[in-house]
């Protein structure tokens, strides 16, 4: 169910809508996923700068090296421009620029350099990210295409739990586990799979090591009375969703126990505050909130979650200062997590639509890992 022709065409007017109300004359967009949104091109970003620019007059363009001109050519926008080489004897994104027009937008994906250079050509431009704004709100068509991918996150998740055993090193489970669901999704997606691929990604740590939110999966080798944090993230179409899990080798001490079972509490009170018109900050606080009541206040590491879509990571982001108001049709990542340093860390993730009654959950299978003993892989 890749996203049609009328999808895109709907998002680039609303672009030139904005731009119009911006008193803009163009947007430039160098985000891959910003592209994609607004163009429905799917493309190997590489070294050779790529663009899609979006006039307030509705017309749309392609920026493209000559190389590339012929295959990019096969979507609604039609008009593909080129430049002949890179490097060259000038930056191609002074050509870019140049052939936007300004005043002009550039979205926040540009380079520290490229943003030197389109300035020096442009005498009117401004930073800003209108399109990312758009993807904020997903429409019933993306929401379907995530909900699929949340079907296929939990089927790695569960192949995780199986796969748990002492001696198993977290490389051998991940491996593993993304080799075969990523079969299972080319098989089953068709032009929904996404190349190049893989369509699962995923990381798995163990013992002290899930301590480190963001440590790579590593050799090290599972043992009786682990603490095993698994999560898993699919694509189907381009659009991603989550699920995650902390698992027990063997029987944990009570301890580990209780500091899983906080984690899941303040994973439920960040549900709870995801309504409809509450603000992106007031659910970060619902999760703060629990943590500390249960003396867990300083054991927080990170953001309670974020949006997903066309990025695995994108706005709005649940965390202090964020004002943004909850609104039906955004999807959100439901993660707090809960360290204890040199024991522990514990973490959970699901992907959560808003809806006008309330949130709703998208994972199919995640409340499988509702109750504690279903998450003990015993020998």
């Amino acid at each position: 169910m890749v996203l049609g022709e009328a999808f895109h065409r709907r998002a680039a007017k609303l672009l030139s809508e904005r731009l119009t109300t911006l008193e803009k004359h163009a947007a430039l967009l160098f985000d891959p996923a910003n592209i994609r949104y607004v163009t429905g091109l799917r493309f190997l970003p590489t070294d050779r700068p790529l663009a899609a620019c979006v006039w307030a007059d509705g017309s749309a363009a392609l920026f493209v090296p000559q190389m590339e001109a012929e295959h990019l050519a096969s979507g609604w926008v039609t008009d593909v421009r080129w430049y002949a080489e890179y490097p060259a004897d000038e930056p191609p994104v002074r050509w870019m620029a140049r052939e936007a027009g300004g005043p002009l937008v550039v979205d926040t994906a540009v380079s520290a350099q490229d943003w030197k250079h389109i300035a020096e050509e442009v005498e009117e431009v401004e930073l800003l990210d209108p399109v990312a704004e758009q993807r904020v709100v997903k429409s019933p068509a993306e929401i379907a295409l995530i909900e699929r991918a949340a079907g296929y996150a939990d089927m790695a998740l569960e192949r995780a739990f199986a796969r748990l055993a002492t001696g198993s090193t977290e490389q051998d489970v991940l491996a593993e586990i993304v080799s075969v669901v990523d079969g299972i999704m080319r098989q089953d997606l068709g032009d929904d799979y996404d190349l190049p691929g893989p369509a699962i990604t995923g990381s798995v740590q163990s013992g002290t090591r899930t301590t480190m939110p963001n440590a790579p999966t590593s050799n090290r080798s599972l043992t009786r009375g682990d603490c095993v944090v698994v999560e898993f993230t699919a694509n189907v179409a381009g659009y991603h969703a989550q699920a995650g899990c902390t698992f027990f080798v063997g029987d944990p001490l009570r301890d580990v126990v209780r500091w899983v079972e906080s984690s899941m509490i303040a994973q439920n009170a960040a549900l709870e505050a995801m309504t409809a018109g509450a603000t992106a900050e007031s659910v970060d606080l619902a999760a703060r909130r629990a943590l500390e009541r249960l003396g867990l206040g300083t054991n927080i590491r990170h953001r309670t979650g974020h949006g997903i879509g066309l990025s695995p990571i994108e706005a709005p982001y649940l965390t202090r200062s964020q004002a943004t108001a909850l609104t039906p049709g955004m999807v959100l990542v439901d993660r707090p997590g809960v360290y204890i340093p040199g024991r522990i860390g514990a973490r959970n993730a699901r992907t959560v639509v808003i809806e006008a009654d309330g949130p709703r959950v998208l994972n199919p299978r995640i409340d499988r890992w509702d109750k504690m003993e279903s998450r003990l892989k015993e020998f």
